[in-house]
């Protein structure tokens, strides 16, 4: 997930499991876009970014996002939250969407065949090639090159002969394709008016008594710990003897 208060800052961790430091931890519910969860402790990998983040839990301690402050001014915020699929998440919009299509579907038999023939090694080196880039989002966290042979003049996201010429990728030149896993990934429209077409401005919340734990409090009688399910890979890790039961509940 792009950060929303740090440009260049990509939250690469959005699993669902609970993140180490939060396991067994005692937390409250907090409120965050109108939505209840659990917030855990202050994440210290991003005390050097000068933000205090902290990750969101459901009422399964599922993760389910992250709220990041500015320590200096920890009443300014911004809430990032995972959905169900990688662009939604990483661009933090909902409006994309899959298309219904994948890059199987959109291939000629004959390209098929050619790509099928090499093991489909060369499938983004052909779409390159044919004026097509297929943009995953890898390639949006991490924008690659492209090499270009000075003899053949074909283009390559790998180097693939020695006197490649070696130049930034500008997606503005291609059309483009947005693929994860083989599906093709667009972005929907919204109704005109809709408040997704609207930039939000940083959330702000009242200042907090308490400089390390800002936020919105539902009712601290709610607490509880995050704790995985009995039969989660993450208790099952664990020695037999530092297990619980049972799945632990908010108690009133």
């Amino acid at each position: 997930m792009f950060s929303s208060l740090r440009k260049g800052l990509i939250y690469q961790d959005v699993s669902p499991n609970i993140i180490d430091h939060d396991v067994d931890v005692d937390v409250d519910q907090w409120s965050y876009d109108g939505r209840d969860v659990y917030k855990g402790v202050l994440d210290p990998r991003y005390i050097k970014d000068k933000l205090n983040v902290y990750w969101l839990y459901d009422d399964d301690s599922i993760r389910v996002g992250l709220a990041e402050h500015e320590a200096e001014s920890p009443e300014i915020f911004k809430t990032l939250w995972f959905y169900d699929n990688p662009f939604a998440t990483l661009l933090q919009n909902p409006l994309w969407k899959p298309s219904g299509q994948t890059i199987w579907s959109l291939l000629s038999n004959e390209a098929y065949q050619d790509c099928l023939e090499d093991d489909f090694r060369t499938l983004e080196d052909r779409a390159l090639n044919s004026g097509t880039l297929l943009v995953t989002p890898k390639m949006l966290m991490e924008k690659p090159v492209v090499f270009e042979c000075q003899t053949c003049g074909k283009k390559s996201l790998t180097k693939s002969c020695q006197s490649a010429f070696v130049s930034e990728l500008d997606f503005s030149k291609y059309s483009l394709l947005f693929l994860d896993d083989s599906v093709i990934y667009e972005i929907t429209t919204s109704q005109p008016g809709d408040a997704s077409d609207q930039e939000p401005e940083l959330e702000q919340a009242p200042p907090p008594a308490d400089p390390h734990q800002p936020g919105h409090p539902v009712d601290h009688r709610h607490q509880r710990p995050v704790t995985p399910p009995a039969d989660h890979p993450q208790q099952l890790a664990s020695p037999p003897s530092e297990r619980p039961q049972s799945s632990p509940s908010a108690t009133p």
